[in-house]
């Protein structure tokens, strides 16, 4: 009963203006001391382990900047020695993974969504039908950058405006194919191994995802009437295994599909665990 309220409550929120103004309120620079103060308590409450970012929580100048925070060199190892090696895109936790199958993926607990609706292209769809694929959720403790999984060329990027409904595992259990009705900004890379998708899905309070590197649109997601839109990037964009890719205004999930299925996940993978970027998260055999 209690968890109906809380969902029907979850559906009427005004979810993208309250996530626009949370993006709003985090850019906000205070004064040196109040932001120090503020730094912290949001480190303390949200669970944020600094140590291995490349400044001190009391030097980042807005809530934003230490969200964002970026890594020093090193901490990070990319686990790919060949071509066919996949790693983890972002610190976070594997919420499902497995086979593509009938052009359905698990969201969670058996709860089912179709690829078509969660690329909304049939033709981008067609490309990773019989695939696999992994999700994974970054909490908003989480290192938030997002990073490519293996050596490529960004050749296109979908922007597909939508809902922000939260991705904790309260929303993803109960509110039916939530993953394709949220926001989404989706990398296709061109590979050694076949075509990768990087779908970055928006979350209430995820101010904006934006993509970092040269060569690629300069979008900003959950923006006021923005439509659907896609770019084709006709030489690419070259990515190798671990370069930075975009930016979670706090925490949220990426859905990576793979598009050959000859992709094996790592043995030892299950359900729930913890992954760093760069970690192994399988390979295709060698050609």
């Amino acid at each position: 009963m209690l968890d109906s309220i809380a969902l029907e409550g979850l559906k009427l929120l005004p979810k993208n203006l309250i996530s626009r103004a949370m993006g709003a309120f985090a850019q906000i620079r205070w004064p040196g001391p109040f932001q120090v103060l503020v730094n912290r308590i949001s480190a303390s409450l949200l669970d944020i382990d600094a140590d291995e970012a490349r400044r001190d929580v009391d030097e980042y100048r807005s809530l934003n900047a230490l969200f964002t925070r970026r890594l020093r060199e090193g901490t990070r190892p990319i686990r790919a020695e060949r071509p066919g090696h996949l790693t983890s895109p972002v610190d976070g936790r594997l919420a499902e993974f497995g086979e593509i199958d009938d052009g359905r993926m698990i969201q969670a607990k058996g709860r089912r969504y179709r690829l078509a609706e969660l690329v909304d292209d049939g033709r981008l769809a067609g490309r990773f039908e019989g695939g696999k694929y992994a999700t994974l959720y970054l909490s908003p403790s989480d290192y938030h950058r997002i990073h490519a999984p293996i050596d490529g060329r960004v050749t296109s990027v979908h922007h597909i405006p939508g809902q922000l409904f939260p991705v904790n595992p309260f929303a993803v259990e109960r509110v039916d194919r939530l993953f394709a009705i949220n926001e989404r900004l989706i990398s296709v890379m061109e590979t050694a191994v076949g075509p990768v998708g990087v779908v970055k899905v928006g979350a209430t309070c995820v101010g904006r995802i934006t993509l970092t590197p040269d060569g690629l649109p300069p979008i900003q997601t959950n923006q006021p009437r923005q439509s659907r839109r896609r770019w084709d990037i006709d030489d690419g964009v070259e990515l190798a295994a671990g370069d930075e890719l975009g930016v979670f205004n706090l925490g949220s999930t990426v859905i990576l599909l793979l598009g050959d299925d000859s992709f094996r996940f790592e043995p030892a993978l299950e359900r729930g665990d913890s992954l760093r970027f760069g970690e192994r998260l399988g390979e295709w055999p060698e050609r």
